[in-house]
């Protein structure tokens, strides 16, 4: 458990209420510089998560935050509900922004009203906090975020992944089955910062930055433009220990 020395929350992959199996392979696809992926949500299902994988996770030495997706705006509640039958986790990021699922993906996130009432139904299913998961693909971020406050939420994270593609130019195929992927990169960083930036003026609740965290001093920045918590996660593919490491860097600069 070392690598989670000073962690603040262990946010889970997505959670739905039926098990999937998700996008076929390929599903990793490193470019240059960064990563695509197409995972699609696969996931064991709320039933088997909330008997199975929660209680091993109340070991962790700190908080579990767990990730939620539906089909439908009731599904989000549904799947919040269910795991409201479980004392482990402290509260829930409520997906409304998946780029690489058919269903229960951009179609939620690109519509501020969508948001609002999807919102409301997990604020009616619950009373521990939850943020919402903004997708940087469509609309305004700055209005999604004030609408999914209205609709009850306790934070704001920004954000999901932003499309992108690999494309074989010998046979014009791309290298995902489902063509475009989720893209996250170093590279991404400016783009993250002014949307962090944008969302932090326009609501009142904390917002947690999500995307293009390399270094110690994207941490900082990304707490400086408004973030009060930030995840890591492409780059704990590549050092488990990351977490640890930026803290640590974070703390010697800040000294």
């Amino acid at each position: 458990m070392g690598c989670l020395d000073g962690v603040a929350a262990v946010v889970s992959k997505g959670t739905t209420l039926r098990p999937r199996a998700g996008n076929p392979p390929p599903r990793v696809w490193e470019t240059e510089m960064g990563l695509l992926n197409s995972i699609g949500l696969a996931n064991p299902g709320v039933h088997h998560i909330v008997s199975e994988v929660l209680p091993e996770a109340d070991s962790l030495p700190c908080p579990v935050i767990v990730n939620v997706s539906g089909d439908t705006e009731e599904e989000f509640a549904e799947v919040v509900s269910l795991l409201e039958g479980s004392p482990v986790p402290f509260g829930y990021e409520v997906n409304v922004s998946c780029p690489n699922v058919a269903r229960g993906g951009m179609s939620f996130g690109a519509d501020p009203v969508v948001v609002e009432r999807v919102s409301g139904l997990v604020r009616s299913a619950s009373s521990r906090p939850f943020s919402v998961k903004l997708t940087p693909n469509a609309g305004d971020m700055a209005e999604t975020a004030m609408a999914a406050c209205a609709g009850g939420a306790d934070a704001i994270t920004v954000s999901n992944t932003y499309l992108g593609m690999k494309v074989d130019w010998r046979t014009g195929r791309p290298a995902m089955r489902r063509g475009v992927a989720g893209y996250t990169s170093p590279a991404l960083l400016p783009l993250v910062v002014a949307s962090v930036h944008a969302v932090s003026e326009a609501v009142g609740v904390p917002v947690l930055a999500s995307g293009g965290v390399s270094r110690a001093e994207d941490l900082l920045e990304l707490m400086a433009a408004g973030a009060e918590m930030v995840q890591v996660g492409s780059l704990v593919l590549r050092r488990p220990g990351a977490a640890e490491e930026l803290l640590r860097e974070a703390g010697e600069l800040l000294r």
